[in-house]
């Protein structure tokens, strides 16, 4: 553990952007970075099913490829037809699996496994030094451009609990007055942030997770979802893009040293990414962070603006709030996608997951 947080304080102290040729607008590649090879298991079961109900519809989140992340080797068990699809808002992935066979069957059971390639997220140097990565002039319309400035106009706007403007544009102005630069006016919020809001162990919060933050203002404590969506609202009333990415960890904090090797994951982790025209996306963890200050480690909340410690993001799985699905579901909006999701004649039904882990590699082991 000594040894891994010491690492972490040199990294800090380090610039580790670089530029690249390539069209990879927002992007942004460290010299050097640690890698975990994971082989996940994502099972999902639809119980006690009505024995009347004719079709059953059933939504499996499925992580995709980015810079960060490689998926590979995917495999689907279902006892009926599956399908992979995409939403259209932010472009998750999920399998998709509809049974009109009910006959007396009661349950429905279908498992994912696949292999993530994951690179540890460092994006900002302890001094702030970046380098804008893209190549590409302001006006470019190539499709990575086009999706980053989508991408960008949708983390701008309200969602149904991410409020923008009024009581938060006024937070915002308050905690970042003085400020100048984007970069400087983000550091502000994220401490702000991680100075005034708790995060909640016992689980104590009536609107645990749900990311309502004009709830979560006042209560000043949440988890990860909670607090983040915070940070975006206000960063959103300032102008500033942001937005939340859901994944899950392989360890909790502190870290175990040694990893373990395979296990069992019980919830998720989130983070935020802000993007900046000069910088491109950079992530902030300040639930992580309040977690690590917490343990006694200020050193590692301040490595968690602009940067992810990867055994706490090991995957990421999906982006955003207010999810139609594909096919769309017929349901309200979901808040997040991250557990799987299910309805038996359009009627949102119990769903029960379970993942599983298995560790085929890492660089630059804890122990």
């Amino acid at each position: 553990m000594r040894r891994w947080v010491l690492a972490l304080v040199a990294a800090v102290t380090v610039g580790l952007v670089i530029a690249d040729d390539a069209c990879r607008c927002g992007s942004n590649q460290p010299t050097s970075t640690r890698t975990l090879t994971v082989r996940f298991t994502y099972k999902a079961v639809v119980p006690n099913i009505p024995h009347d109900a004719k079709v059953v519809e059933l939504w499996l989140p499925l992580p995709s490829d980015s810079e960060w992340q490689t998926v590979r080797d995917v495999q689907v068990s279902s006892p009926v037809p599956h399908r992979i699809t995409q939403e259209q808002k932010f472009g998750n992935r999920m399998v998709y699996v509809r049974d009109e066979e009910r006959g007396t069957k009661d349950a429905l059971e279908v498992a994912v496994n696949f292999v993530v390639e994951r690179k540890e997220v460092r994006v900002l140097g302890g001094d702030g030094q970046v380098v804008k990565t893209c190549s590409c002039s302001p006006n470019c319309n190539c499709a990575h451009c086009r999706a980053n400035r989508t991408l960008v106009n949708l983390s701008l706007k309200p969602e149904t609990l991410v409020p923008v403007g009024g009581r938060f544009l006024t937070i915002a102005q308050e905690v970042t007055q003085g400020k100048k630069t984007m970069l400087e006016k983000v550091k502000a919020l994220f401490e702000h942030v991680v100075a005034t809001m708790q995060y909640d162990y016992k689980r104590e919060s009536p609107k645990l997770g749900e990311g309502d933050v004009a709830f979560i203002c006042d209560f000043r404590k949440g988890n990860c979802s909670d607090l983040h969506s915070y940070l975006i609202s206000l960063a959103r009333s300032l102008g500033i893009p942001a937005y939340l990415e859901y994944g899950f960890p392989i360890a909790g904090i502190p870290l175990p040293d040694p990893l373990p090797k395979e296990g069992k994951i019980g919830g998720y982790h989130c983070w935020t990414w802000v993007y900046d025209e000069q910088i491109g996306w950079f992530p902030l963890d300040a639930s992580d962070a309040r977690r690590w200050l917490d343990a006694g480690k200020p050193e590692v909340k301040d490595f968690l603006f602009g940067n992810l410690v990867l055994e706490r993001s090991a995957v990421a799985f999906s982006r955003g709030r207010d999810i139609v699905l594909n096919p769309p579901q017929k349901g309200q909006p979901l808040n997040y996608f991250i557990y799987p999701y299910a309805e038996a004649d359009g009627k949102a039904v119990k769903v029960e997951w379970e993942l599983s882990y298995k560790l085929q590699d890492a660089s630059q082991p804890l122990n």
